[in-house]
């Protein structure tokens, strides 16, 4: 035999025996990204649950706002008839074609009224509500 041939066998023999350890390699390679993409996957998940709770979490911090500021013009445009007439209420659905419901709880003294909203919605089963509050004062004549 010649040598380049038992150079060549030699190769052969070389690439025969690493030949197992490239698919083990490869097979582990294959599983570790696996586990990434799974890894980033959940935290796309979370993320996206995370903005659609404050995106649901401002709107309906909006719409309270939005009742509140009604409050206060109805106060400052008949403040006796306003005081009067508030009264505890359960709005279902605030606003129209949106999934909230507002709770809105009156508590009257002598000076004030004190107004608390409460907007609760439902997303995936659960039940989430934000709350907001405001007093109105009576004005001094």
């Amino acid at each position: 035999m010649e040598r380049s041939q038992i150079k060549t066998m030699y190769k052969i023999k070389l690439i025969a025996k690493h030949a197992g350890q490239m698919l083990i390699e490869i097979v582990v390679a294959v599983g570790i990204i696996g586990l990434v993409l799974i890894g980033i996957s959940d935290l796309i998940t979370r993320s996206t649950r995370v903005v659609t709770f404050q995106r649901q979490k401002d709107e309906a911090q909006a719409i309270i706002k939005k009742m509140l500021t009604n409050y206060k013009v109805e106060r400052d445009t008949d403040p006796d008839s306003f005081y009067n007439t508030v009264s505890n209420r359960v709005t279902d659905p605030c606003v129209e074609g949106r999934p909230y419901k507002c709770l809105v709880t009156v508590e009257k003294s002598l000076d004030f009224v004190y107004i608390s909203i409460t907007a609760e919605w439902d997303d995936g089963g659960s039940v989430y509500n934000t709350t907001l509050s405001q007093s109105f004062y009576k004005e001094v004549r």
